[in-house]
């Protein structure tokens, strides 16, 4: 069973409390993998993340312009990969 107890501290105190509770809390948290922003979108999703309509994006996908994957018939399409296509599509400034 856990004690409880009562104690007082100002105001400093308990804000370095706080503050070091949560650094350590922050450093025990496991390193996250670079792959976690990579979820699967549907078709719905993935066309207002490119800022199409899905009717566009079906023709994109219908001539293998875009990356996405079907599974079990449905079209899914990796966040990461439709960002990278839309960065492999910028055009270099020229100054």
């Amino acid at each position: 069973m856990n004690a409880t107890f009562v104690t007082t501290l100002s105001t400093q105190e308990l804000q370095e409390l706080i503050e070091s509770s949560v650094r350590n809390a922050v450093h025990l948290q496991p390193p996250r993998p670079d792959n976690e922003d990579d979820t699967l979108l549907d078709t719905k999703e993935a066309a207002v993340l490119i800022k199409y309509e899905v009717t566009s994006l079906y023709g994109l996908v219908k001539r293998k312009k875009i990356p996405f994957c079907k599974v079990e018939g449905k079209l899914l399409f990796s966040r990461k990969k439709l960002l990278a296509w839309i960065g492999s599509g910028q055009q270099a400034v020229v100054q």
